[in-house]
């Protein structure tokens, strides 16, 4: 009975954290969804700037970092997944979550907020080699990818990988303003939203307690 105890307050400080999570990522995504202007807000010009007007050899450094970002490492990552927990449900909501519901919500805040993208509201951006520069720029979808897999790996990697995959995530939203993707607040709301995917799918799928690292059931960040 004690066990059974033990189990069930570990998994009610899981879920909390997972909603707070969900909780603290939304009010990031609705302050950042308020605070996007057509043309941009001087302050967010400025961070703009300031990033992609730094010297161009690291284009080409970053690029392989952004490839985390792409739809197709969502599959792949699902796959990676697959082989650390050894259950289908948790690649298998990863997938579903990050592609349906990412997808789908990402399109609805695309519709709702409309801004297009750096080249679109600004002169003289440097734009790194197949940048896109057409279509709605808010939310980053590299950012929601990148942050989604980050939230879905936490709890089976060791501390240190769980902060080098949210590393990751900041490098991959930095690159994107750095080659002129995106405008800042595009990837701070991208990256909330990852979040909030990737908090979800771990309640809809369950975390998998024989493969989770010390201290992940109940520590969603790290040890």
């Amino acid at each position: 009975m004690s066990d059974q105890l033990n189990n069930q307050i570990t998994w009610v400080r899981r879920w909390r954290l997972e909603l707070l999570r969900i909780a603290a990522s939304l009010i990031v995504l609705v302050i950042a969804t308020v605070l996007v202007a057509d043309p941009p807000t001087e302050w967010e010009v400025s961070v703009f700037r300031w990033a992609n007007d730094l010297p161009r050899q690291a284009e080409w450094v970053l690029w392989p970092f952004q490839q985390a970002g792409m739809a197709l490492a969502i599959p792949a990552g699902a796959i990676v997944l697959f082989f650390i927990v050894r259950h289908w449900r948790p690649p298998v909501t990863l997938v579903a979550g990050g592609i349906v519901f990412g997808w789908a919500g990402a399109k609805l805040i695309k519709e709702i907020v409309g801004r297009g993208r750096p080249s679109a509201l600004l002169a003289d951006v440097s734009l790194a080699y197949e940048v896109p520069t057409t279509g709605i720029g808010f939310p980053s979808g590299h950012a929601v990818v990148v942050s989604t897999l980050a939230t879905v790996f936490s709890p089976y990697v060791p501390r240190w990988l769980r902060w080098t995959l949210y590393g990751l995530g900041v490098v991959v939203a930095f690159s994107r303003v750095y080659v002129g993707a995106h405008m800042p607040l595009d990837v701070i709301g991208g990256a909330a939203f990852g979040l909030i995917i990737g908090s979800v799918v771990n309640l809809v799928s369950g975390i998998r307690a024989d493969r989770a690292q010390p201290g992940a059931l109940v520590d969603g960040w790290g040890d």
